[in-house]
């Protein structure tokens, strides 16, 4: 069975509950890279987690092994990071509305 490949971007608290579960319990999902604004924090999470890159925003929805964008940015970021993902031919998951 493929894996889905999901690209975390947004690496605050929330992060690591999110991260926990599809590192540790969804055998089906592989945490591709992680990325935020603030570059040490997505290396932090990606070292936690054992992700194997942490990366920008920009090169995270290049990357063809990203099937799904995990969009744990802060709310007014949401529409702008969602939509960008979209059009990069990724599928989105988010817990606030556009």
């Amino acid at each position: 069975m493929k894996q889905t490949g999901i690209g975390v971007i947004g690496c605050g608290m929330i992060s690591g509950i999110y991260l926990k579960n599809l590192t540790r319990v969804f055998q089906n999902t592989r945490v591709v890279a992680c990325a935020a604004l603030h570059p040490e924090r997505a290396q932090a999470r990606a070292a936690e987690f054992d992700v194997t890159r942490a990366c920008s925003v920009d090169e995270l929805m290049r990357d063809p092994e990203v099937d799904i964008v995990l969009n744990l940015t802060v709310p007014n970021a949401h529409a702008s990071v969602s939509l960008a993902a979209l059009e990069a031919g990724k599928h989105v998951y988010l817990e606030k509305p556009l």
